[in-house]
This record gives structure tokens, C-alpha cells and sequence, in this order.
């Protein structure tokens, strides 16, 4: 009987085997295939070069001499430690502040609230040497608080670089960041807990600690590991407000020992760290990747008046925190309308000449983003309507550790892989739009996975009964539910590769270039006046872009209900 039951069971798998094996056809899945050993090639060639760079025994070599530098080198100690210094306390900060603001945010109701919060989002496509240039516009030598100390006779004179201009930066970008993820928590909830803490008289700190904690400690580490992490990997921010050796980071260390040094095998050394140090943080990560759920839902806010005092502190909050955020923007704006160099600025070719770069990388690399992601979500769906869900999952989650690579780290291995290769421009154009289309690449594939899916789900059976395949099928039945979202992730991919200085800080010269990378060269040149005109296209471009992603979003949403 029971090896009749085993028979019978050996034979249904055996039909099921059959029938996965007839709907996988390769079709499908060579796009995928392809994606994966594209990734895969590039990141093992690139880490290949840097782990063995030198002679036969490199990678040997490469360790040896790696735990010599820690041991022996002070200096090499001193960047590690600064590097994680830097981003725990950002991170600290941030995570402080932004909960602050958040709560501040939830409870007050006033007029530019949502406008407020849509800087909020600008911050995150805004391109960091942008930022910088408004922050030294405002806490620099030269500042508008320098000018306003000056004017009431105070001798104390701001000092932007070093550490506290990194964690201005850093704060800069990261407080929006933080409160729109507590926001998260706090709009989760619901309104029977408002108001039942007031029948009960809780208030105050017992408000805190019983209602709001549950809700906010399970975002706190993982806002706090998020943050870290950007802060760790900062790049241009270090490379232009560190002011000296003491105050670098493992990727500036990278930059400067290539482009300044040209010392090849300490760029692989700190590479190694840098792969080492991110890839422990990001596995500490996924322990923290948890968010808190409701199953309450609710569309009316409800909120017991609030003391007069705690009202003035959350007010106070808004405003101090509000004009930290806006006034370096302000400041990037007012700078160039009132620049001498605002009409003669447009008469260098050098600016022309990277507007035409940036333009035109920008745009393809968003095109390439988005057939690199639809080549693996293709055959990731198509894995998960056969019922293989856990190898489909896998594939998403390979190719996210992959792209998990600092693209700093990707460069420095393309720069020494290719390092014999006389480039021509066009060969350095095609290599950048590379670089930028992986940079983008994972948030292309958040946006996109769930409505591909979905559009499996829906209609595969319709398209197998109607025989609908191909560039039909796309057409007249993906795209109409696809739209949306491929336009959110092409304007979005757009608007990070416009700002983006990684890669372009090692390949880009005289004849290449890119709009941050001439307002990096505007910076260190102490030619303000140009880089606000500079400032001003990136501001603008983004901004642009920026609304069209967010235009995209609402129509998306109101299609959505």
C-alpha cells in the first residue's frame, strides 16, 4: 500500500516536472540570463582586478600588505576610524533630529506643509556637490553667517571644513530622509490610540514611551543603519568639505590614491576595506529590514489639543529645522541670479560642453537602467508563475547584492581592470552611462517588480488563450498598466544620473566632462561666481525633473484608486 502511495506520488511529480519543463522555454528567460552574466561579469572582473592587482601572487600580496597597513600605518587606522566616526555620528544626529522634526511635522498643522514635504523628496535626486556649494554659501568663511556675525561686531568666524561641514552636509540630506520615515510610523497609528490615551490622561513623556515608541523603535535601527550606511560610502561630500588627511574617508582615500598619488596598490588596499567594511554593514542591515503594521486603517487624524509649551517647542522645531534645510537652497539660487558671471558664465564652452554630457548620460543611462531591469524581472516573474518563488526571489536578491558594490568601488576595479586601455571620449561617454545605469539600476527594479508581476498575475492566461506574444503582447496588454511606473523610474533614474560624481571623478578630464564634475573643479578653483551659474543648471535640472517625477507619482496614485 504504501509503495503504491509512493508510485502514485513519484508519477504526479513526475507530470508536474513535465509540465514546468514544457513552460520553460528559454525565450523567457534569455534576457534575464543575459542581465545576470552582465552583472556578474562586470563586478567580478571589476573586484577580480582589484583583489589580484600587481604579479601572479597579488591577491597574497594584497592581504599581506593589507594587514601590514593596519598594523604598521597610523594613517590607514585614522581613515578607518573617521570613516565610521563620521557616519555613527551623522547617523546619531540625523536619527535625533529627524524624530524631532517628525513629530513636530505630524502634530502642527500650517500653510506649505505639503510643499515642505516635497523638499523633503528634492533633497534625495539633489545633487550632493549642489548642496555643498549652498552650505558653504551659508556656513562658510564668506557666509551669510560669517556676514552676520560680522555686522553685529562678533569676532567668531564659522570653520565649514573638517567635521562639522561633513555633518552639516550629511544632516542636510539625511534629516528629510529620517523624518519621512518616522512620519511613516507615526501616520501608522491609529487614531482609537489618540484617542484613548486622552480619556486615559496620557500625556507627556508617558505619550511618548506607551503610544509613539512601539511604533517608532521599529524604524529607529533601521533608519539608523540606512544612514549609516549613505554616510560611510559619502564620497563628494568628504572629497570637498574634509579639508585634510584627517578627515578622510576609505572612498576619498581610493580617489586620492589614484588620481593624486597614482598609487595603484594602495587604491586596491583600501578598495579590499572599503569592500570588507560595506558589505559587514550591509549584512547587518537585512537583520534590521523590518517595519510596523497596522491593521487599522484610517482616514481622519484625530490629536488631543496640546499644551501651549509643548506647541512653542514643536513650532520652534519646524522653523529651526526648516530654514537648515531651505536656506542652502536659497542660497544656491540667490547666488547666481545676483552673480556677475550670470550672463558671461554662458559664453564658456566648458559649460556647454558638460550641459551636452550631462544631458545626453543622463537620459541613456535611465534607457539602459530600464532594459537592464526589465531583461531580470522578466525572467524573475516567469520563475514565479511556474511556482519556483524562492528561486525567484533569489535572483532578485543576488542581483541586489551585487549592485550593493559602492560604485566607487566598481570604478577603481573598471580604472585598474582597464587601466592599459587608451580611451577615446566616446569609449569614456559609453562607460560612464554604464556606471550611472548600475548606480540606478535597484531602484528601478523596486519601482518596476510589482506591477510586472501583477501584470503576469492578471494576464497571462488572457495572452496563452489569445496567443498574444511578443512586442503585441507588450504593446496592447503590459504597457497599458506599466506606463506610470516606467515613466516614474526613467525620471528618476534620469534625475540620480544627472547629479552623479562617482565615476566620472576617475574618468573625467579636460575634454570629458559633466556638470558636477566642472562645479567640483569650479570649487577648487575658488571660482564661486562660475559655480554658481553651474549650481544654478543642476539646481534647475533636477528641480525639473523632480516635478515630473512627482506628477508621475500622483497620476499613478489616482490611477491606483
Amino acid at each position: 500500500m504504501a509503495s503504491g502511495t509512493q508510485s502514485i506520488a513519484l508519477s504526479s511529480f513526475c507530470v508536474q516536472a513535465k509540465q514546468i519543463g514544457r513552460q520553460l522555454k528559454w525565450r523567457h528567460y534569455i534576457a534575464g540570463l543575459w542581465v545576470l552574466g552582465l552583472l556578474f561579469g562586470l563586478y567580478a572582473n571589476s573586484l577580480l582586478a582589484v583583489f589580484t592587482f600587481g604579479d601572479e601572487n597579488a591577491h597574497r600580496h594584497l592581504w599581506q600588505g593589507l594587514w601590514q597597513a593596519l598594523a604598521q600605518n597610523s594613517y590607514v587606522r585614522q581613515v578607518i576610524f573617521f570613516s565610521f566616526w563620521q557616519a555613527g555620528l551623522s547617523a546619531l544626529l540625523s536619527v535625533l533630529l529627524g524624530w524631532l522634526f517628525a513629530r513636530a511635522f505630524f502634530y502642527q498643522s500650517f500653510w506649505g506643509k505639503t510643499w515642505l514635504l516635497r523638499i523633503f523628496s528634492l533633497t534625495f535626486v539633489l545633487p550632493s556637490l549642489v548642496a555643498v556649494f549652498g552650505i558653504l554659501g551659508v556656513y562658510g568663511a564668506s557666509g551669510w553667517v560669517a556676514q552676520f556675525c560680522a555686522r553685529f561686531g562678533i569676532a567668531w568666524r564659522p570653520d565649514i571644513y573638517g567635521l562639522t561641514g561633513i555633518l552639516i552636509a550629511h544632516l542636510f540630506f539625511n534629516i528629510p530622509l529620517a523624518t519621512r520615515m518616522f512620519l511613516q510610523a507615526y501616520q501608522s497609528i491609529p487614531v482609537q490610540q489618540h484617542q484613548l490615551s486622552a480619556q486615559l490622561g496620557i500625556r507627556r513623556w508617558q505619550f511618548i514611551r506607551w503610544i509613539e515608541l512601539p511604533y517608532l523603535r521599529e524604524q529607529i535601527l533601521p533608519i539608523f543603519v540606512l544612514i549609516f550606511m549613505l554616510c560611510f560610502t559619502s564620497f563628494a561630500i568628504v572629497l570637498v568639505l574634509g579639508g585634510g588627511p584627517k578627515f578622510t574617508t576609505l572612498e576619498v582615500a581610493i580617489y586620492q590614491a589614484i588620481v593624486f598619488d597614482f598609487d595603484l596598490a594602495k587604491s586596491a588596499q583600501f578598495a579590499l576595506l572599503q569592500f570588507i567594511c560595506f558589505f559587514a554593514l550591509f549584512a547587518l542591515s537585512s537583520l534590521f529590514s523590518r517595519s510596523t503594521e497596522t491593521q487599522l486603517t484610517q482616514t481622519v487624524w484625530w490629536f488631543a489639543k496640546q499644551s501651549s509649551g509643548v506647541k512653542m517647542w514643536q513650532i520652534f522645531c519646524l522653523i529651526l529645522l526648516s530654514a537648515f534645510l531651505l536656506l542652502p537652497l536659497l542660497n544656491t539660487l540667490l547666488s547666481a541670479v545676483f552673480s556677475s558671471a550670470i550672463f558671461t558664465a554662458w559664453r564658456q564652452s566648458a559649460l556647454w560642453q558638460a550641459m551636452v554630457y550631462s544631458f545626453t548620460i543622463a537620459p541613456l543611462s535611465a534607457l539602459l537602467a530600464l532594459l537592464l531591469a526589465f531583461g531580470l524581472l522578466l525572467a524573475s516573474r516567469r520563475l514565479h508563475w511556474l511556482g519556483l518563488r524562492r528561486l525567484s526571489n533569489s535572483l532578485i536578491n543576488i542581483t541586489m547584492v551585487i549592485l550593493a558594490v559602492p560604485m566607487l568601488m566598481l570604478a577603481t576595479g573598471l580604472f585598474l581592470w582597464l587601466k592599459d586601455w587608451q580611451f577615446s571620449t566616446a569609449q569614456l561617454f559609453l562607460l560612464i552611462i554604464l556606471c550611472n545605469a548600475m548606480a540606478a539600476l535597484p531602484f528601478v527594479i523596486r519601482i518596476l517588480a510589482v506591477p510586472m508581476q501583477n501584470n503576469l498575475t492578471y494576464y497571462e492566461r488572457l495572452c496563452q488563450s489569445l496567443g498574444i506574444t511578443g512586442w503585441q503582447r507588450f504593446k496592447r496588454i503590459e504597457w497599458q498598466a506599466l506606463r506610470q511606473p516606467v515613466k516614474y523610474a526613467f525620471a528618476l533614474a534620469s534625475c540620480l544620473s544627472l547629479g552623479d560624481f562617482t565615476a566620472i571623478a576617475l574618468f573625467g578630464n579636460q575634454d570629458f566632462s559633466s556638470l558636477p564634475y566642472l562645479l567640483y573643479q569650479q570649487l577648487g578653483s575658488y571660482r564661486g561666481e562660475e559655480g554658481a551659474v553651474t549650481a544654478l543648471v543642476l539646481l534647475v535640472s533636477c528641480f525639473g525633473v523632480f516635478s515630473v517625477v512627482e506628477k508621475i507619482k500622483r497620476e499613478e496614485n489616482t490611477f491606483a484608486y
